[in-house]
């Protein structure tokens, strides 16, 4: 008898915690976003937009692309750090996200205490690019171009702190070249002089 009202106590204190924990539902149970920084078109843009669709198969749920472009990507990144830590916005961050906190004293957010490192998406490579009908041929012809008429070419990047924007400028520094830089608010930019 002492053993059946035991049991019963124990089963029905069992039931009363089981009762009272909270229901957690199952993730995904929302639409998922994944802030790209950069406008649409690009290569972040592209991979973002390529990432979503297997994690949509993968996840059975509904991932959509929010392009937030400017300011070097601290528009988008803002924008995510301001969001719930809850996993259901993610930031597309690039080379830029690293190199950002250093060319700013401050920002509308703590790039270290807002975000944590999810996966490594995708590796991408900066090149130098002319019209084919320009008479620059190779980097040689670039930099004699360059040096003949210092105020003449200019090149376009994806934003300010982007590896296009740094080895642009490490490219000018390297071979003692002025070229203006042209900063775009994307990857999706019509190709004018030299673009690295």
């Amino acid at each position: 008898m002492r053993f059946r009202v035991l049991i019963t106590i124990l089963f029905a204190i069992a039931a009363n915690v089981l009762l009272q924990a909270p229901v957690l539902a199952a993730f995904p149970d929302h639409i998922i976003k994944i802030v790209v920084p950069f406008a649409p078109g690009g290569g972040t843009d592209v991979v973002a937009r390529t990432l979503a669709q297997e994690m949509q198969k993968d996840l059975g749920a509904t991932i959509i692309i929010e392009n937030k472009p400017g300011a070097g990507t601290i528009i988008g990144t803002q924008s995510v750090a301001g969001s719930p830590g809850d996993g259901y916005t993610l930031l597309m961050g690039t080379f830029a996200n690293a190199v950002i906190p250093s060319l700013y004293k401050k920002l509308p957010y703590d790039a270290h205490r807002d975000f944590a490192a999810v996966a490594l998406v995708a590796r991408s490579f900066n090149v130098v690019v002319v019209n084919p009908s320009s008479s620059i041929k190779s980097i040689a012809d670039l930099i004699a171009a360059a040096k003949a008429d210092p105020e003449k070419l200019s090149y376009g990047t994806y934003g300010t702190g982007t590896s296009a924007h740094l080895a642009g400028e490490l490219f000018k520094h390297l071979a003692k070249v002025n070229l203006t830089t042209v900063p775009y608010k994307g990857g999706s930019f019509k190709p004018f002089g030299a673009i690295i």
